[in-house]
C-alpha cells in the first residue's frame, strides 16, 4: 500500500496522470531489436515463432505484430541461423521425369527456406502430367519435402479416331504417346473412361480371360461389349455382367468355345448362349455336301 500511495501529490491529480500514462504506454519492439532477439535466442525460438504464428495463418493481437516483424526480417534471420535449403527430398516419384520435377521445384540450394512460397511450389508440381496431387512442406532447419501421388495408367481411350491415355480415375493424362501403352486395353464410348476402372476390375475376376481382352465398348449408356484378342466380340448383359463373364470363362475351360470359328458370343439373355460363327462355317453347316 505504501508503494501505491507514495507517488500521490497533495492534490492527487499528478499521480492519476502518471498512472494513466503508464497504462496507455506500451513499449514496441522494433524490427531491428526483434532481429537481434531472434538471432540471440537461436533456432529454437524461431521455430517456436514459426509454429505459433503459422506465417500466413490467422493472426490476432501480439501474433499479428510479431508476424509483421518476421515478414520483414525473416530472410536475414534465416541466413544468419543457417535456415537455408540444403536438401530437397522427394517421395512417390515413379513416372514423373526427374528433369520435369526439378524444373517445377525451381528452388536452388542455399536460398532461405522461410522465403520459399510453398503454395506456388505445389501449384507448379500439381501441373505436371503424371502428378495427381502433391504435398510440400518445410522440414526445418534445411529440408524441403515433396510427396507425390501419381496417376496410374489404366487404358487407352478411343475418341474421334484417335487414342489418348486415361488413368484409373478416368482422367486423361496429357502429352503421352499411346504407342508406349499399347499393352493396355482400349475403351470406346463417350462416358467409357469414367466407368472403365470398375468394369476392368470386374473382368479381372477371370484372369485367364482378362488377359485376352483388347477393347471394351460402352453400349447405349447401359452395358459393355468386349473384344478379345482373336477378334471375337462378347456381348455382356446390362444386369449381372460378372455372372455372364464367369459363365464364358467356364465354357472356355470346359469346352474351348473360343477356340472354334466363332466371331461373336451373345450373353445378354440369362442362362442362354448365342454363338455367331464365321460366314464360311455357316455356309458349310447349311450345305454339308455329300460323302463320296
Amino acid at each position: 500500500m505504501r508503494l501505491l500511495s507514495a507517488g500521490k501529490s497533495r492534490t492527487g491529480k499528478k499521480s492519476g496522470t502518471a498512472r494513466k500514462r503508464q497504462q496507455t504506454r506500451r513499449p514496441r519492439m522494433s524490427a531491428r531489436r526483434m532481429r537481434q532477439v531472434l538471432i540471440g535466442t537461436g533456432f529454437a525460438t524461431l521455430t517456436a515463432i514459426v509454429a505459433a504464428s503459422g506465417w500466413h495463418a490467422a493472426r490476432t493481437g501480439a501474433i499479428d505484430e510479431l508476424a509483421r516483424v518476421i515478414d520483414t526480417v525473416g530472410t536475414d534471420v534465416s541466413n544468419e541461423l543457417g535456415l537455408v535449403v540444403s536438401d530437397i527430398l522427394v517421395e512417390g516419384r515413379y513416372r514423373t521425369e526427374r528433369s520435369d520435377l526439378v524444373a517445377a521445384i525451381a528452388t536452388d540450394r542455399g536460398v532461405p527456406i522461410l522465403g520459399v512460397d510453398l503454395a506456388a511450389l505445389k501449384a507448379r508440381i500439381d501441373a505436371l502430367p503424371w502428378v495427381r496431387t502433391a504435398a510440400v512442406e518445410r522440414r526445418l532447419p534445411d529440408t524441403l519435402f515433396v510427396r507425390l501421388e501419381e496417376r496410374t495408367p489404366l487404358a487407352l481411350w478411343q475418341r474421334d479416331g484417335s487414342l489418348s491415355l486415361i488413368d484409373d480415375l478416368g482422367v486423361e493424362v496429357p502429352g503421352q504417346n499411346p504407342r508406349r501403352f499399347a499393352d493396355l486395353p482400349i475403351v470406346v464410348g463417350a462416358d467409357a473412361p469414367a466407368r472403365a476402372h470398375e468394369f476392368l476390375d470386374l473382368l479381372s475376376s477371370e484372369p485367364d480371360l482378362k488377359q485376352r481382352v483388347r477393347a471394351v465398348t460402352w453400349i447405349g449408356e447401359r452395358r459393355w461389349n468386349v473384344r478379345l484378342d482373336t477378334g471375337v466380340d462378347v456381348e455382356l448383359p446390362e444386369h449381372a455382367p460378372d455372372k455372364a463373364w464367369a459363365h464364358l470363362a467356364k465354357l472356355q475351360r470346359d469346352h474351348g468355345v473360343l477356340n472354334r470359328d466363332v466371331i461373336a458370343i451373345d450373353l445378354r439373355l440369362p442362362n442362354q448362349l448365342v454363338v455367331r460363327v464365321a460366314p464360311s462355317v455357316s455356309s458349310r453347316l447349311r450345305n454339308p455336301g455329300k460323302d463320296t
